[in-house]
């Protein structure tokens, strides 16, 4: 059963329980296009088990700062292809355009639309259960192994494991709590 968190109050938890953070950096790369206000994109992920999750229905809208159209973004493989987990879904999610731009570069080495990570050095905090958290406006379910970006306390946010894993690669860890 996955239990409702306010995302600030489960991390202090966690760092109290003692869990320690990790960091990591981005390392896959994705293929984007503009969206198209409106446009109704599902995100899937996977519990422990393998089994399906709905984590979140999203629709384009027009990013506050910019007035563009968010862009829809697909996960790819070292061999450019999307990343399809074990249900036949395709890691697929919503980026409004602002923190597409501050977060994202082209890649022109694997070709048009692809871009790779700006972000540098993130830390992370394991996700000890099954839990449901507020991002973005909307409710995601992220199942127990999963990971909260802990980077930036202003603006942290939940990641499935399959996720961490097709586009992190963990770095030593250096983290004092």
């Amino acid at each position: 059963m996955y239990r409702e968190v306010q995302t600030e109050e489960y991390v202090k938890e966690l760092l109290e329980k003692g869990i320690q953070p990790i960091q990591a950096e981005k390392a896959g790369r994705i293929f984007a296009r503009d969206g198209e206000v409106g446009e109704e994109v599902v995100t899937w992920s996977e519990d422990e088990n393998g089994n399906p999750i709905q984590e979140r229905v999203a629709y384009v809208e027009l990013d506050e700062k910019t007035g563009k159209p968010g862009h829809v973004v697909t996960k790819l493989g070292d061999d450019g292809l999307p990343v399809l987990d074990r249900n036949g879904h395709t890691n697929t999610w919503i980026i409004g355009d602002s923190k597409f731009v501050e977060r994202y570069q082209p890649d022109t080495s694997m070709g048009d639309n692809i871009y790779k990570s700006s972000a540098g050095t993130q830390i992370f905090i394991q996700i000890q259960e099954d839990i449901i958290v507020e991002q973005w406006g909307k409710k995601e379910k992220i199942a127990k192994g999963g990971y909260i970006n802990i980077t930036n306390p202003e603006d942290m946010y939940g990641i499935s494991a399959r996720d961490f894993a097709d586009t992190y690669k963990v770095i030593p860890n250096n983290i004092q709590k």
